[in-house]
């Protein structure tokens, strides 16, 4: 990993660093999606993201990330193009159910 917010994949080579909660990272072996949320002020492209699981124990917390929760979300790096597949993930499913 390197210092400048960037990270090395071994598929996509030097890329934009990226945060996701477990389910997400897992998601991309699954294919199944498990929501894509994210901070709704961030401005960029890859802001850290967790899924609806995540959403609903963050609100049901009074809507603060609790030390517990961050626990849960078990934070995973991925690099950006990783993450837009990621995110491709839930957002095919989002536009079938539209």
């Amino acid at each position: 990993m390197a210092d400048d917010g960037k990270v090395r994949c071994a598929t996509h080579g030097l890329q934009d660093r990226a945060q996701v909660c477990r389910h997400i990272a897992d998601s991309m072996l699954s294919g199944i999606p498990v929501g894509f949320h994210w901070p709704a002020a961030f401005v960029g492209p890859h802001a850290d993201a967790w899924c609806t699981e995540c959403e609903r124990a963050r609100i049901d917390a009074g809507g603060e990330w609790v030390p517990e929760l961050k626990d849960q979300l078990s934070i995973k790096v991925l690099c950006g193009s990783c993450y837009e597949y990621a995110k491709g993930i839930w957002d095919a499913e989002r536009k079938v159910n539209q």
